[in-house]
């Protein structure tokens, strides 16, 4: 009765790597990434070792015309991936990342050598970094002031008062084809039959191996039809007649009741932190808009109308 999705997909790691560790990312232009792709940068995060690491603690793994690649570059290189590779062992891609800073330590000095760093179209695109730098660490300081656990934790109660703890129920369940068939099932668990033991034998349902349990369960995770009849039974109930839904014929047996524990604040704090600083960029934008003199026109060269304020959305329910 539960409605779920999954999906997955794999690529082989040197293949992902070989696309990933591409482009000015790696010669040392924090957010170089993102900001090609149109998304906001995120902040480069400091290298694993200090930039006057001893030799011992920092060796160097290869040289490019006497210029040292040493670990600290390496690991800076695995911090700048995309973050859903990330966690891979530095250890697992060493090779790969020595080999791209090897090539990028390369172009870098042919580039170099060309004079391309006075050409107008690197200027430009040192331009766009350096100008998304600048957004990017005002509303890092914006978050910084206003995302404060205090802030936190009034977000937080907010939420508790404004979602209060669900009813959830346990039951078991035998689904069949037509009426007739449900209704002989209930006349025979009338007569003393075992719930469980009948829903492993006559349900079509994949909770029939189960003996048809399916654990614990909210009103909005069941078809309506279905979880009308749950949650108007009490403990222990089985329903006098069968429930009809889009799957079939259902006998439902309750088992238990419960109010769902609220999560925790521990549990809700990235989401807390998510919502908040989403709301606090958006707010201060708000400001500088409202205090700025805006005017859009239209392909046609018309002024189009001034832009009214967009309402505060509501405290969004936490997953």
């Amino acid at each position: 009765m539960r409605k779920t999705a999954t999906a997955a997909a794999g690529y082989g790691l040197v293949a992902i790597l070989g696309v990933a560790l591409t482009g000015l990312a790696l010669i040392g232009v924090p957010g170089a990434a993102q900001a090609q792709s149109g998304q906001p940068a995120k902040p480069a995060p400091a290298p694993a070792k200090p930039a006057d690491a001893k030799p011992a603690d920092n060796p160097v793994l290869a040289t490019v015309n006497g210029d040292p690649i040493r670990m600290s570059d390496v690991q800076e290189a695995a911090d700048n991936l995309p973050e859903q590779y990330r966690n891979i062992p530095v250890e697992r891609i060493m090779a790969v990342l020595v080999g791209q800073l090897i090539n990028n330590r390369l172009l870098l000095a042919e580039g170099k050598r060309q004079n391309l760093g006075a050409a107008p179209e690197v200027q430009k695109r040192v331009d766009g970094f350096r100008d998304r730098a600048i957004q990017q660490v005002l509303l890092e300081n914006v978050v910084t002031k206003s995302v404060t656990d205090d802030a936190l934790q009034t977000l937080y109660k907010k939420y508790l008062a404004e979602n209060p703890p669900k009813e959830e129920v346990s039951a078991r369940h035998i689904l069949v084809e037509n009426e007739a068939d449900a209704k002989a099932i209930i006349a025979q668990l009338k007569g003393g039959a075992d719930f469980a033991a009948l829903a492993k034998q006559k349900s079509k349902d994949p909770a029939a191996q189960n003996g048809g349990d399916l654990g614990f369960f909210g009103r909005d995770e069941m078809v309506k039809e279905f979880a009308d009849a749950a949650f108007a039974m009490k403990t222990g109930e089985i329903t006098p007649a069968p429930v009809k839904t889009q799957f079939g014929w259902h006998v439902i047996k309750v088992e238990d009741r419960r109010s769902a524990n609220p999560v925790t604040f521990d549990e809700a704090r990235q989401d807390l932190f998510n919502q908040l600083s989403q709301q606090s960029v958006s707010q201060y934008i708000e400001t500088l808009r409202t205090n700025a003199k805006i005017e859009r026109f239209g392909p046609d060269g018309k002024p189009l109308p001034v832009e009214s304020a967009k309402p505060a959305e509501p405290t969004k329910k936490l997953n």
